[in-house]
């Protein structure tokens, strides 16, 4: 009879003791996997929020600018850059570029 006597136990032990040896390694490369993605995702989370950080920060500093009234040096740039204002008796000079024209008319 198969796995009676000394040669069958002998037998018998030696393939549990070869699966126990599989299913450890196994389990370590399964372990070794899930710490990668753990590290994975505190790279992510830590990302994320030094993100969050810095976006809360752009909002405080908005925030401050909406509630802070523009000084007349602002209002007098965003008036010329925007709207295309000027100050009275101010005269504007626009400059083009004749290379850059003349290429325009052959082309």
């Amino acid at each position: 009879m198969k796995g009676c006597g000394p040669t069958g136990d002998k037998t018998t032990l030696e393939i549990i003791r070869i699966v126990i040896a599989a299913l450890l390694v196994y389990a370590l490369v399964r372990a070794a996997a899930v710490r990668n993605l753990y590290e994975e995702a505190e790279e992510a989370r830590r990302t994320l929020c030094s993100e969050v950080q810095s976006l809360r920060e752009e909002t405080v500093a908005l925030e401050r600018r909406l509630n802070t009234p523009p000084d007349e040096e602002e209002i007098e740039k965003l008036a010329r850059d925007r709207l295309g204002l000027v100050m009275p008796n101010e005269t504007i000079f626009t400059f083009t570029d004749t290379e850059k024209d003349s290429t325009k008319k052959e082309g």
